[in-house]
């Protein structure tokens, strides 16, 4: 017997109060498993702490105090504790990215797992990682996590975030983190903070917390040689004051002549300074917007007559857009490109010739802006169709028909939805 994820949920829900019914639609389960793991909830509840979950009508009881349930968790996660596959293939991604010489023998010892249930585990792995451009590879069954280097770190800081600030037990962060160097986190608090006051800026705390990870991350990849050597808007950023700053600030703890790293470092230094309302930015942006939406209603308006862009998605898109120009917040929330509209290549022609904005959107982001935009249309396309447009098509696909006999079904079936704007 043991314990697993969704037990524990089931306690933790008890604790809050809630009844049967109510952890019944939380879990998404049968009476009958709840009931099953209730009981064996029960079992280690009575071994551990010598109490149980007891039934009272609807309401499920315990009575447990701070100190007894923390004693129990902790119990329960060094010796009774079953971990799922998400679970042991988060495990293994944690151990790949901050473990060195981890192998798979070293990962089913601490898994308590067989070598086929490992792979199986590493299957997911590479799925998870897969959606950050990044894949599990192996030489002579050595494993370690490649892929495109700015994602792997992105994925490597995020990951140290999330789990440093999640109270979790199974994950066993003394283990997994006990490579860190706390003291070097500290010195780089002080650089970071440096960097704050030389901007003249307050970061907030949250994007204080990360640049300190991935500042951190980028000396270890460095120390590694893994190094960037590349950057689309390079020449815009090294003549900007930040990058003066930055490299004066940062000389200390990375060489001079790495001057891509410092770059990619100056743009999301610059991020963490842009707000929504930004007024330098505000006007370029708004520009953009309008020269966009002349671009758009020139492609469509054969479908839909006089669409204007409405304020909630011009506000959409300007939300998104000010803190886009320096990436930030679309670097470390890493996206996949999917199925590419028709209004795609138009809006990408437009991004890549426009004057507005002061650097260029990347594919990622102009996907975005074409998805929001399409959303909208096909929203605006359920209100009114024009009724010669619809002709239009039933003419250029048939050779005789009976044009005011297809107008009356037409305006019998989809009335509502059509513009008539012939009377002929």
């Amino acid at each position: 017997m043991s314990l697993k994820r969704k037990e524990l949920e089931i306690l933790r829900l008890v604790i809050d109060g809630k009844t049967f019914v109510e952890i019944l639609s939380k879990l998404d389960t049968s009476e009958r498993n709840l009931r099953y793991m209730l009981q064996n909830l029960n079992f280690y509840l009575r071994k551990i702490l010598n109490k149980v979950i007891e039934k009272d009508k609807e309401k499920l009881l315990i009575s447990l105090d701070e100190r007894e349930i923390n004693s129990f968790f902790s119990t329960v996660y060094k010796n009774y504790y079953i971990l799922d596959n998400f679970e042991r293939s988060e495990y293994i991604i944690m151990g790949f990215l901050y473990l060195k010489d981890m192998n798979l023998t070293t990962l089913e010892s601490r898994l308590g797992i067989t070598r086929a249930t490992l792979k199986k585990d590493i299957e997911m792995v590479n799925f998870k990682l897969e959606k950050h451009g990044l894949r599990l590879d192996s030489e002579k069954n050595r494993f370690r996590i490649i892929g495109n280097e700015k994602k792997l770190r992105h994925l490597k800081a995020l990951k140290y975030i999330e789990y440093t600030q999640e109270e979790l037990g199974w994950l066993h962060k003394d283990y997994i983190f006990s490579e860190i160097d706390k003291k070097q986190l500290e010195r780089l608090k002080e650089l970071v903070l440096k960097i704050e006051n030389q901007f003249s800026l307050t970061f907030d705390i949250e994007f204080v917390n990360l640049m300190i990870i991935f500042l951190y991350v980028t000396l270890e990849r460095i120390k590694l040689g893994y190094i960037i050597d590349r950057k689309a808007n390079y020449k815009f950023l090294i003549n900007t004051e930040h990058y003066t700053i930055i490299e004066s600030v940062l000389e200390a703890v990375i060489s001079k002549d790495m001057s891509y790293e410092f770059v990619h470092l100056t743009e999301y230094f610059i991020s963490g300074g842009v707000k929504d309302n930004i007024s330098e930015l505000k006007s370029s942006v708004e520009k953009y917007i309008e020269g966009l939406e002349e671009k758009c209603m020139a492609v469509i308006s054969s479908t839909i007559e006089e669409f204007r862009f409405s304020e909630e998605l011009k506000i959409k898109l300007m939300g998104y857009l000010i803190p886009a120009i320096y990436r930030l917040r679309n670097n470390f929330s890493i996206g996949k490109i999917g199925e590419r509209g028709h209004l795609y290549e138009t809006i990408f022609l437009y991004s890549t010739e426009e004057k507005f904005l002061p650097e260029k959107l990347t594919e990622f982001e102009i996907y975005y802006i074409s998805c929001e935009i399409e959303k909208e249309i096909g929203q605006e396309s359920q209100k009114v169709m024009k009724l010669s447009h619809l002709l239009n098509i039933i003419e250029k696909n048939s050779l005789e028909i009976d044009r005011e006999n297809i107008i009356k079904e037409l305006i019998d079936n989809y009335g509502k939805l059509i513009k008539i704007d012939i009377f002929d």
